[in-house]
């Protein structure tokens, strides 16, 4: 889940962490020609979405969701 108005992020369960302690990136599968997407938290790191080559991959999923990132803690830096 990524709430950008409240800010926060979390995955499966898993805890709760402000955008600001997220990093989206894709990393290598082994066997694999396709990469993962993976969310880097302060606990470690999950994996959102296995590519695939026969589905598409994961595109530029990791670009878009590092730039909501990067809007919501703009937007929350110039909130009153």
């Amino acid at each position: 889940m990524l709430d950008r108005k409240l800010g926060v992020f979390s995955c499966g369960g898993g805890a709760i962490v402000g955008l600001d302690q997220v990093r989206f990136v894709r990393r290598f599968q082994i066997a694999s020609a396709s990469p993962k997407l993976v969310a880097i938290i302060p606990g470690g790191k999950r994996v959102l979405k296995r590519g695939n080559p026969f589905d598409g991959g994961i595109g530029n999923v990791d670009e878009v969701l590092t730039a909501v990132v990067r809007e919501s803690a703009g937007a929350a830096d110039r909130s009153p």
